[in-house]
């Protein structure tokens, strides 16, 4: 039997047995042999036995001499072995030792061991392998450990690490840890542990290690990344400094990176032919071209690189760098925008050297001082001295330059031939990264179409620049100076408003042209009338206004005034010789008498040319309370009416109108009250005149269609009959808004049906643009609602117009019924209208009808409808809706044979 390594595995005891066992064996042979030849007699047996225990003797010798020298043999190959072992224990350039796997004592090491940690071989001996020779990861040897003696594996590898006791050095080692059988062993189970030195290979592993962060540092610091094409595998690599330069936030760039696709459209062609010309031509591969990143953007890259070939030719790899250039370009076209700026700015640029010698000019400068660049290069600014301005001013110039390294402010300077002009500077120190000036950047720009222009808009600032009066903020601070000294030298001064009468008139019969003129002509006359220290100014378009200073008397005022106006209407002569004569009305608003303020006076003097004006053209009137009073009653009621709007004060009552041959009731006219919460119901003829003029009339009107068509539609829903609700439009509301649109909206939101709403137009509306008023009438028929026309015969609107209008209901004004039967005009008229209305083939109806003599006459006449306090006054919807469930129980209001009120 032999070992793995070749020795024998025989011993003493195997040899004892063997012999014994074979002994036994030629024993067994020998009586079979005997008993086969049928040996009987004793001498015979005797020979027999000594000739088979001599060949016994033969065969067991020569086998014990073969044993002997194998034995011999296995002790030399043994010793050999032995002798290597050692010499390889010795002489290897690893460390070992043996150790036992109870305790880790070392059994034995090697001097090289020793040498690692600073001692000698024999004082190893003993010592726990674990504290001399500490492993990296403990709780992983431990695990290896127990895989190795249960079989598991042949041997496990684990970093540890030696420490030299007297220097200290550490020494990395691979230590390969194998199991030591037990059979043939004395002693515990032991491990053999062969260390082997890392030093070198941890020192490069470092090294490669900086070598590749220096690397990558660097390919990051100046926005490079490496990539490579392998062509045989046909997969591209990445560093990892490509996820910065695409901004890709993934985990597998090499995957998710297709370059062609993400290529700008505008690139692709030039780089492909760029990619082929280079594989062709082996050539260095260099291009730019944009690239989409992976946050959406196109960024410009530079990509270089090299194809790699194998000895056939044959394409391997292509590799290179790829490097963002997208802050270089911008930076580029930054530095390429900055030129083209300075060369084509208005602004005059110069570029000296810190001793303040002109290095460089752009096309500006040498426009607008009129020299050439070779006049002034070399030069210094001192060229351009004005002579404006003094030591002290430049020496607080550089002052400020040494201080702050920038000067900006106004500067006189000269031109070439001698013009001295204004220019805003700005004068900047460039420094280098020592703080030292190197040179001086000099901008400035002709300032002198803006100093005239300031000089105008002064002018214009106070003065109107038709008349060259003073305007009305200037006035105004003249005024209040003027009323400063009055009440200072305890004087009286009167404001004079002049308000040019039909101006508007002038201007539609001779063009504004004309008009300019003639206002131009009354101001110089107006102001060729002043006396000394009275003030003129233009307020407004037709509107010019005197202070006289140093009065006494209102008599004095009034002679001030009537010579203001016969200066004003003097005739303003045509090109073509033909007069023009216009007056002005005055207002006088007199100091202290009326008014103490400036404010005062101006709105007293506005107040009081008002009523110059009532009074016909060419007039005067002095101020009084009443007439501020009647303006701030009217402003306060606008405003309580915008609020009531606002917070539903406004409620809509509804008048009967009843068949006048019937008595039964076939529609409502809806009428606007004002319920104020502290001064109760307000009357219409109150506030619709302030609702028509500030133009809250355009949202009220809006607002009672709105309400009405509501309120019409829910007593439907309430199965009460149906009837026709009138609604007033005024005149703003039917021409200055779009009632056409605004109907069709209210009645597509309320679900009022249009043949049931009939709108009441004044008479007035339609004679104001009747083509206008046509226009509109049809866009509201078309809907399918019907037309009234109200106050019919207070218009003096034209029949030919009347005719022509899609109406259904004439409306007889109430002015007419109410004194019938007593007044013979007004039945008259009644009777006219009546027979009209019929003649249009429209139903009449009369408003007003108050007594039975005026609901007979109406009967007789033929009238088909009336509305009055005869049948109702107009009435809260709750309570009309009672007047519904009787006309929808068949019961007439209005008995029209007797006159009776049901």
């Amino acid at each position: 039997m032999k070992s793995v390594g070749g020795h024998s595995r025989v011993t003493p005891w195997v040899l004892v047995t063997l012999y014994v066992c074979a002994g036994v064996l030629w024993l067994g042979a020998q009586a079979w042999v005997l008993n086969y030849f049928d040996v009987s007699t004793h001498r015979q047996s005797i020979r027999w036995q000594i000739g088979l225990f001599i060949a016994w003797l033969l065969v067991s010798s020569a086998v014990a001499v073969w044993l002997i020298t194998r034995k011999s043999r296995a002790d030399q190959v043994r010793q050999e072995t032995a002798q290597e072992l050692e010499l390889v224990v010795r002489h290897a350039p690893a460390g070992m030792a043996r150790v036992h796997v109870g305790g880790a004592e070392i059994v034995w090491a090697n001097a090289k061991l020793a040498g690692w940690l600073g001692c000698s071989v024999e004082s190893m001996a003993g010592q726990d392998f674990r504290s001399l020779v500490p492993a990296d990861d403990r709780v992983e040897v431990e695990q290896q450990l127990g895989r190795l003696l249960d079989g598991r594996q042949d041997y496990f590898q684990a970093l540890r690490h030696c420490t030299h006791a007297v220097t200290g050095k550490v020494t990395p080692v691979l230590c390969t840890t194998s199991r030591v059988a037990a059979s043939g062993v004395r002693g515990p189970v032991a491990l053999v542990c062969v260390l082997q030195d890392l030093s070198e290979m941890v020192s490069a592993r470092n090294a490669l290690t900086r070598s590749e962060t220096m690397l990558r540092m660097a390919l990051e610091g100046s926005g490079s990344g490496v990539w490579e094409w392998d062509a045989v595998q046909q997969k591209l690599n990445l560093s990892s400094g490509m996820s910065a330069l695409l901004h890709y936030r993934g985990q597998d760039l090499s995957h998710d990176f297709d370059f062609y696709t993400r290529l700008h459209p505008d690139d692709a062609d030039a780089v492909r032919s760029e990619i082929r010309q280079t594989l062709e031509q082996g050539s260095i591969l260099a291009l730019t071209a944009r690239l989409l990143c992976f946050d959406g953007l196109y960024r410009w890259f530079r990509a270089r690189g090299q194809a790699h070939r194998d000895v056939d030719g044959r394409l391997l790899r292509i590799s290179g760098l790829l490097t963002d250039q997208t802050a270089s370009r911008e930076a580029d076209e930054r530095r390429r925008l900055a030129a083209a700026v300075v060369e084509n700015t208005i602004e005059g640029v110069v570029v000296t050297d810190a001793r303040s010698r002109i290095l460089s000019v752009n096309p500006s400068f040498t426009r607008l001082l009129g020299f050439s660049e070779a006049e002034m290069l070399g030069q210094t600014p001192r060229m351009f001295k004005s002579g404006r301005h003094d030591k002290e001013f430049y020496d607080a110039m550089w002052a400020s330059m040494h201080a702050t390294g920038h000067w900006q402010g106004e500067i006189w300077n000269r031109r070439k031939n001698g013009e001295i002009f204004p220019e805003r500077m700005s004068l900047s120190a460039v420094k280098d990264a020592a703080g030292t000036v190197t040179h001086y950047v000099c901008m400035f720009t002709d300032i002198s179409a803006e100093k005239a222009r300031e000089q105008q808009l002064e002018f214009l600032a106070h003065r109107d620049v038709l008349t060259g009066l003073p305007n009305r903020s200037h006035f105004a601070l003249m005024l209040g100076d003027a009323v400063e000294r009055a009440k200072a030298e305890q004087r009286g001064l009167a404001v004079m408003l002049l308000n040019i009468d039909r101006f508007k008139d002038v201007n539609d019969s001779y063009g504004h042209s004309v008009g300019d003129e003639v206002l131009k002509h009354i101001a110089f006359q107006v102001q060729g009338a002043l006396r000394y220290g009275d003030i003129i100014g233009r307020l407004a378009g037709d509107e010019l206004c005197v202070v006289a200073q140093h009065l006494s008397s209102e008599k004095e005022a009034v002679e001030v005034a009537e010579r203001l106006m016969a200066a004003a209407a003097k005739a303003w002569i045509t090109p073509d010789g033909l007069p023009v004569v216009v007056s002005v009305s005055v207002g006088i608003c007199l100091y202290p008498d009326h008014a103490l303020t400036t404010e005062d006076l101006m709105q007293g003097a506005h107040a009081a040319v008002y009523g110059a004006k009532n009074r016909g053209s060419n007039a005067w009137c002095f101020f009084h309370e009443y007439m501020t009073q009647a303006a701030r009653e009217r402003l306060a009621l606008e405003a309580r009416l915008r609020r009531a709007l606002e917070l539903g004060h406004m409620r809509l009552f509804y008048q009967p109108q009843v068949d006048l041959h019937t008595g039964r009731l076939t529609g409502a006219e809806a009428l606007l009250r004002w319920h104020d919460p502290e001064e109760g119901l307000i009357s219409p003829a109150r506030f619709i005149p302030v609702a028509e003029s500030s133009g809250v009339i355009g949202p009220l009107g809006l607002w009672v269609l709105g309400e009405a068509c509501r309120q019409g539609q829910a007593w439907r829903e309430a199965g009460l009959p149906e009837l026709t609700i009138a609604v007033n439009v005024s005149l703003h509301q039917f021409l200055l808004t779009d009632i056409a649109g605004e109907t069709a909206q209210v009645l597509e939101t309320s679900g009022f049906p249009a043949h049931l709403l009939e709108l009441e137009i004044t008479e007035s509306a339609l004679a104001e643009k009747p083509e206008e008023a046509l226009a509109v009438l049809s866009r509201l028929r078309d809907l399918g609602l019907r037309l009234a026309i109200d106050d019919f015969g207070t218009g003096y609107s034209s029949l030919a117009h009347l005719k022509r209008f899609p109406l259904d209901l004439l409306k007889i004004d109430r002015g007419f019924i109410y004194d019938i039967p007593n007044s013979g005009d007004d039945m008259a008229i009644s009777s006219s209208v009546i027979a009209l209305g019929h003649a249009m083939g429209l139903k009449v109806l009369a408003e007003g009808v108050e007594t039975q003599e005026q609901l007979s006459f109406l009967q007789d006449k033929g009238c088909d409808f009336f509305q009055g306090y005869f049948c109702s006054r107009p009435l809260p919807a709750e309570d009309f809706a009672r007047l519904l469930e009787k006309a929808g129980a068949g019961q007439p209001l209005v008995d029209v044979q007797s006159g009776v009120t049901a």
